[in-house]
């Protein structure tokens, strides 16, 4: 699945996603399981949270490892428009409690070139006053 950069998207973990219920999330976590008919899994995302994604089609191959799904919020779920696995090299690499204090970094500072124009539901916990 390949995912539209142009749209912006916040990076969420699973504390902040139901902030941007109805808005275009990014979420990266560890594939945990798969639903028996591969139409959803549950991810645990960077925070330890864990997510369920509602896939738009039904997996055809196995999922595993760090995965970076694209989609919209719905409460404490994603509806998945796309996702990206990573490799199993970078994931063994991969540092989910530091990716997750940039989540907590991108959520505090306003205006900054990392955070799209997108208005969370309700106060962000991290959002500087």
């Amino acid at each position: 699945m390949v995912s539209n950069a142009s749209e912006p998207s916040m990076r969420v973990n699973g504390a902040l996603l139901p902030m941007y219920t109805g808005q275009k999330v990014v979420l990266v976590g560890t594939v945990a399981q798969v639903d028996p008919s591969g139409s959803s899994l549950m991810v645990k995302a960077s925070d330890g949270k864990m997510v369920m994604v509602t896939l738009p089609n039904p997996l055809q191959d196995n999922l595993e490892g760090v995965i970076e799904v694209h989609g919209v919020g719905q409460g404490q779920k994603v509806m998945c428009q796309s996702y990206i696995t990573f490799p199993q090299m970078q994931a063994d690499k991969f540092d989910a409690a530091l990716y997750d204090e940039a989540l907590k970094l991108i959520q505090s500072v306003r205006d900054n070139p990392w955070k799209p124009d997108i208005r969370p539901t309700f106060s962000s916990p991290w959002r500087a006053k």
